[in-house]
């Protein structure tokens, strides 16, 4: 092998734990995918490894390095299922369409140098560790950097299909082969990517499940958050919900992205640090059709971008182009739009290209953060930061100047420790420097990240061990008779069901080791006339309560007018707390079904 491509493989492990490509000098990929010599995943040759991802960026600018490491890219493309890399031809032309467009996909850098350096941190670990193992050397393991992508059907897979046996859905969607990239890159597992991805959900179900912990285990305490829910929070679903609130759609999905990124920015990692925020907008259209209004969410988040300081991706910015010369291409675009005729029809799940395409989109993104960071690593940002003195520090490789408290007319203050206060149209010029200021700063300790907000919390499809025999064994010792419905399948989607035509009862008893405040409810909505008039009545019951009088009634609704199956949150404020024991029952009140998704009780 090659110095060149040696260094360029142990660079690639640098953009696998996050960040960094280095020099493939000389090479350049003619597109002929059939020359390419394609090795296996995982079997890379043995290179000589770094523990510095700066060390190994060097001073190239991130499209150089792109461009100039483009066979390696394709090679780490394959998918363990792919055993014969069937999809060589059509990755290959993908990565040809796709590499003069990634600066176009690139909006926003995060502003919080600190988050970054955690990243770069856990993956100097990683890359330390890996390179003593491959020495023979002893030392203490260090974790892989741990990705959450949370979204909706499009994230998941779903319309994903290569023709390939088992690679289809979630193994074919781009959460997936972003880790398969990356790792096969690295030739070793530096990263895990966890996928949260459920039909039907947007970003206030992802919100629910951030601030209650109902993730499962594996998945908590990310290190990178990245919120691909775009075109469902775009959906239909979000538009009528808009108008019943009687606002309009973007400001129902600034409100929803507000949520969201105020609680991803108070979750902490294993270490007790504050996760890098990360959003992608995958949402080329056909909810809306009107080209003007489909911009409704990336203008959203461009605001909220600015004034947050989270990353922000475009996938729809960087293949516009191709889908509006020729709409009927069926590669970057859903192939349902004109699968039966002239006619456009409501289709949103693209085809596996677009998962090709977004993983290296996201792979681009890192670099280019990479880039940032490490340009100005000599600056020691992340300290200047921290520090009180912030502005008045003495400037780097400047030894004879002053700080700026000396030279400037009033400069501005270190930046405040906590959250800005919430953006809304009340908020004035004249306030926002004293409210901010007045925020608690965030605090993301260790003990923190372990507390348990929700001692019960069970949400179907954000659990992969939520099967009918695991959903019972969990909630065996809290049920209680009498239980006429039943946890199963009812297409495609699990959950609570009741197993009579109306009056099925279910009741649970749950004892409680500490003080619960609120319970958050996920339910079905759907349409047609088995669901026409579909309700449920909830009752719960706080430590000694009569059962015959109970402290809380409310009613769930399982019908909307539209041709869509959502799942909806209610999140219930408890009257007064509850220390000793909550017990609920719910009847299915009127219709021929209903659907109770799952349900978290929570301090």
């Amino acid at each position: 092998m090659s110095p060149s491509l040696s260094l360029c493989k142990v660079a690639i492990v640098a953009l696998s734990s996050f960040f960094c490509l280095a020099a493939l000098l000389g090479q350049q990929l003619a597109f002929d995918s059939k020359a390419l010599r394609v090795q296996k995943p995982g079997a890379q040759s043995p290179t000589k490894r770094y523990d510095n991802l700066c060390k190994i960026l060097g001073d190239q600018s991130p499209a150089s390095l792109w461009a100039q490491n483009l066979r390696s890219i394709l090679q780490a493309s394959q998918s363990p299922l792919d055993v014969d890399y069937q999809l060589q031809n059509p990755t290959a032309q993908v990565l040809k369409l796709i590499t003069p467009r990634l600066p176009s996909g690139f909006k926003s850098t995060p502003r919080d140098w600190q988050a970054l350096e955690n990243v770069i941190e856990i993956t100097n670990r990683r890359l330390a560790y890996l390179s003593a193992k491959n020495e023979g050397q002893l030392i203490e393991e260090a974790r892989p950097l741990k990705i959450l992508v949370m979204g909706g059907s499009v994230t998941k897979g779903v319309n994903c299909k290569t023709g390939i046996k088992d690679y289809h859905d979630v193994e074919c969607s781009w959460a997936v082969r972003l880790e398969t990239l990356l790792n096969n890159l690295a030739g070793d597992r530096v990263v895990d990517v966890h996928l949260a991805a459920v039909g039907g959900t947007n970003s206030a179900t992802a919100q629910a499940m951030l601030e209650y912990d109902l993730l499962p285990e594996k998945m908590r305490e990310p290190d990178i958050i990245i919120n691909a829910y775009a075109t469902n929070d775009m959906h239909i679903l979000t538009l009528q919900e808009a108008m019943s609130q009687n606002i309009s759609l973007r400001e129902k999905i600034f409100g929803m992205a507000q949520n969201f990124t105020r609680t991803a920015l108070q979750q902490c990692t294993e270490e007790g640090k504050a996760p890098l925020l990360l959003w992608l907008d995958d949402y080329l259209g056909n909810e809306q059709r009107e080209i003007l209004a489909t911009s409704d969410f990336i203008q959203s988040l461009q605001v909220l971008a600015g004034y947050y300081g989270f990353g922000l991706m475009s996938y729809a910015d960087t293949v516009r182009d191709l889908v509006y010369g020729s709409t009927t291409e069926r590669s970057f675009s859903p192939p349902g739009w004109y699968k039966k005729g002239p006619e456009m029809k409501r289709e949103i799940h693209p085809p596996y290209p677009m998962h090709v395409a977004v993983s290296y989109i996201v792979a681009y993104t890192f670099l280019q953060f990479a880039s940032n960071h490490c340009g100005m690593e000599s600056w020691k940002v992340t300290s200047w930061e921290n520090d009180l003195d912030y502005y008045d520090a003495s400037i780097p490789d400047f030894p004879g100047t002053k700080g700026s408290m000396h030279t400037l007319d009033s400069p501005p203050l270190p930046r405040p420790k906590g959250l800005p206060p919430a953006l809304t149209s009340n908020l004035k010029l004249d306030d926002v420097s004293r409210l901010w200021r007045e925020a608690a700063p965030i605090q993301c300790e260790v003990e923190k990240a372990n507390r348990v907000r929700c001692p019960v919390g069970w949400v179907s499809g954000f659990r992969p061990d939520s099967k009918t025999n695991n959903t019972m064994s969990y909630f065996a010792p809290y049920i209680r008779k009498p239980f006429e419905w039943e946890w199963r399948n009812d297409k495609g989607k699990f959950g609570w069901l009741p197993t009579l035509s109306s009056g099925a009862t279910m009741a649970f008893d749950f004892p409680l080791e500490q003080e619960i405040h609120r319970i958050v409810l996920f339910y079905m909505k759907s349409y047609g006339t088995l669901w026409e008039s579909s309700k449920s009545r909830l009752h719960l019951y706080l430590d000694d309560d009569d059962m015959d009088v109970p402290s809380l009634e409310l009613f769930l609704h399982g019908f909307h007018d539209k041709e869509t199956s959502e799942v909806y949150v209610k999140e219930v404020q408890l009257t007064r707390g509850a220390s000793r024991r909550l017990q609920m029952t719910v009847e299915h009140a009127a219709g021929k079904t209903f659907k109770l998704m799952g349900f978290a009780i929570c301090s």
